[in-house]
């Protein structure tokens, strides 16, 4: 149980980084009958693309607040924001495009 303790999954970003990676193992070490495994490598990495363009956006502030009579005394206060800059906007879009490709794939083979 302390492997998955150290994950850390606290965004669902990293939920589907992991899945991803988990998405590319499963398509070297098993072979189901009723889908490629191409195609589950593609979706993988899709999901992989989404999970680092998503974790090099994100971006961590910190400010201190000064005292006020309403709000309390100083206090050092940080924030998360996402900001993408062009190469996770790359990475994002070719992400949704794998995701979206492989997964109508993997629907069709399916049918």
């Amino acid at each position: 149980m302390s492997v998955l303790e150290n994950l850390k999954l606290d965004s669902w970003w990293k939920a589907v980084f992991y899945l991803g990676v988990a998405g590319i193992a499963s398509s070297f070490l098993f072979s189901p009958e009723f889908i490629q495994q191409k195609h589950i490598f593609g979706f993988g990495f899709g999901m992989v693309f989404v999970g680092i363009a998503y974790w090099i956006a994100e971006k961590e502030y910190s400010a201190i607040k000064p005292p006020n009579a309403y709000t309390g005394p100083a206090a050092f206060m940080t924030w998360r924001v996402i900001k993408h800059n062009p190469v996770t906007v790359i990475l994002l879009l070719a992400g949704i495009g794998l995701i979206g490709l492989f997964g109508f794939l993997i629907v069709k083979n399916l049918i």
